[in-house]
């Protein structure tokens, strides 16, 4: 992680630009597709990706690595303390540039950095990246900028102003998408709310051949994303916002389930093309989009605030008011495997497994030194 870490900041310019800057060949952010002299032109070597959405040229200044290199920094930080305070592991000291407090002070730059320079103040929202030429794309990335806001990448301003588009309260001049049909795949939001047929790799030579919404990255949603949906209403609105958007989405799988799963569901029958296993489509449910699963935890993190540590684990439920009550159970951690019951008031833990002592944090108070089987309670 060390030398991930040093090699972001390195190789990729994180310690001098407070931003990830990929220089490496063809991944200068520029579109693979020409249209500069009048006509259509392919340019090999250009436009090529460097994340999950693999058609989309982000590079050069990019806002997607960026916000990922924020979480991965705050991470690291965070285990760099664990390390200094846990001898026993017998686990060498980072080099100064790479302590805990110098990688929260980088961690402090990105952030600043990052907010000033890829934030798009007519649409605010934030961009995709700044290629070679200057120019900044926006196609209203919608997992881009609910990422900021779950990584904490997005000051609070910011924060706000993302769901208020993300929840169709405002429009934004020249989307092809606003309001309600942002939502349209009812799992997730649209992944980008502006049609794009001209920043891609070069290899995908014909984006405006396929309709809109029928491609994953151009108007059309992944499951796994809404992850980041979920967790982002939940630190910015609160659990009864992140409730409803889940709550819809349980709506929409009752209806799958029923029909008898994705592929029977969408079957032609009704509008959208799953994505998978070789075949196009708009979308990215399940085959490869093993990211699905993330949507789950959305339970464990989000509503019952539950963060692993190297001698325990923080709680700190946050139930909608209409959940009188609340319980996760078959959380594995080292040897134990607990049940957590929540209420508006209280949480009772149950364990199973080894008797290992554990240190339980509730609500950020101090931690709970937990001994033997017998059940755990607490108010909160």
């Amino acid at each position: 992680m060390r030398a991930a870490i040093e090699y972001m900041l390195a190789e990729q310019h994180g310690r001098d630009r407070k931003a990830i800057e990929t220089t490496w060949v063809g991944h200068n952010g520029r579109s693979g597709i020409d249209y500069s002299q009048g006509r259509k032109l392919l340019v090999p070597g250009q436009g090529i990706g460097d994340n999950y959405w693999d058609l989309l040229p982000f590079g050069n200044l990019d806002a997607y690595a960026s916000i990922r290199f924020y979480g991965a920094l705050r991470t690291l930080a965070k285990l760099e303390r664990e390390i200094r305070e846990h001898k026993d592991w017998k686990i060498e000291a980072p080099p100064k540039t790479l302590t805990a407090e110098r990688l929260e002070a980088y961690a402090d730059e990105v952030k600043r950095e990052g907010n000033r320079l890829f934030w798009n103040p007519k649409a605010d929202r934030f961009i995709a990246c700044i290629d070679t030429l200057g120019v900044k794309h926006d196609y209203g990335y919608t997992f881009l900028n609910l990422e900021a806001i779950n990584y904490g990448f997005a000051d609070d301003r910011h924060a706000q102003q993302i769901l208020e588009w993300i929840r169709g309260e405002r429009s934004i001049e020249g989307d092809t998408s606003s309001g309600t049909d942002i939502y349209r795949w009812r799992f997730a939001p649209r992944a980008s709310t502006k049609r794009n047929v001209d920043w891609y790799v070069w290899s995908w030579s014909a984006p405006e051949s396929v309709p809109w919404g029928d491609q994953v990255q151009d108007g059309g949603a992944v499951l796994g994303w809404s992850y980041h949906d979920v967790m982002s209403r939940l630190r910015v609105l609160g659990p009864d916002d992140a409730w409803n958007r889940l709550r819809e989405i349980a709506f929409w799988y009752a209806e799958v389930s029923a029909a008898g799963g994705y592929r029977n569901y969408y079957n032609g029958s009704r509008p959208g093309h799953l994505q998978g296993n070789g075949t196009p489509g708009g979308l990215g449910l399940d085959s490869e989009f093993l990211e699905s699963i993330l949507l789950p935890q959305t339970l464990l993190d989000g509503f019952l605030g539950f963060e692993p540590n190297p001698d325990g684990f923080a709680i700190s439920p946050k139930l909608p008011k209409d959940w009188p009550e609340f319980s996760v159970d078959q959380i594995h951690w080292h040897g134990v495997v607990f049940s957590v019951h929540a209420t508006h008031k209280q949480i009772e833990i149950t364990r199973s497994g080894s008797d290992e002592i554990v240190h339980v944090v509730v609500n950020g108070r101090k931690p709970i030194i937990w001994t033997g089987t017998k059940p755990l309670k607490a108010q909160l």
